[in-house]
């Protein structure tokens, strides 16, 4: 069964990525761990055999994506709009009834094993979700087209994972969700994964 696999990476510039990050320990410190990162997601797409597809930002940043990760990978750039938007589009962008499962870039923890729990859950429920420490998500998917769990949702606050719950519960949506995990969004943060003393 092919399943897939999207991200939605930012150009790896100083002062572009990982703000809140930067505004603690410095810009350059905070790409290079946005870099190591994003590393660690893509060399678990590449593990799993599954076509992945890159969405990147800005619109105007291919080839320094295509210098930073290579000449393997599937390019697009991300639609205009909120997360919601972007990733209602990525996943909009594959055949109906397939399996879609896309991911965040600054979850170190993530592995090529959370991506197989994630294939296994999609066997029996119709969206599975990896959640984070902070109440957002590292990992949604399922079989395309998805519920409607992306629009006007909370983004970038500690009330997404709830909300998209509840969503799914009024839908009568069944759904699975992997182990929890930490993303990388602050010192503190990076401390607790070990990226940081």
């Amino acid at each position: 069964m092919i399943v897939h696999l999207a991200i939605l990476l930012k150009a790896p510039r100083a002062g572009f990525v990982k703000t809140r990050l930067a505004a603690e320990i410095g810009e350059q410190h905070a790409l290079r761990l946005y870099r190591l990162m994003a590393g660690r997601a893509l060399a678990a797409l590449k593990a799993s055999g599954h076509p992945a597809t890159i969405w990147y930002t800005p619109v105007e940043a291919q080839p320094e994506i295509r210098r930073w990760v290579g000449t393997e990978w599937d390019l697009r750039a991300q639609a205009s709009g909120d997360l919601g938007v972007r990733l209602s589009v990525a996943a909009r962008a594959v055949q109906l009834g397939s399996l879609w499962i896309c991911v965040g870039g600054d979850c170190p923890e993530f592995s090529e094993g959370h991506l197989h729990l994630a294939i296994e859950a999609l066997q029996r429920h119709s969206v599975v979700l990896g959640p984070t420490v902070d109440g957002g998500y590292y990992l949604v998917g399922g079989r395309v087209p998805l519920p409607d769990i992306f629009s006007g949702m909370p983004w970038s606050t500690d009330r997404l994972l709830e909300a998209t719950r509840r969503r799914l519960g009024d839908a009568g949506v069944p759904w699975s969700e992997l182990p929890v995990l930490r993303d990388v969004d602050t010192a503190a943060d990076a401390r607790a994964s070990g990226l940081l003393t």
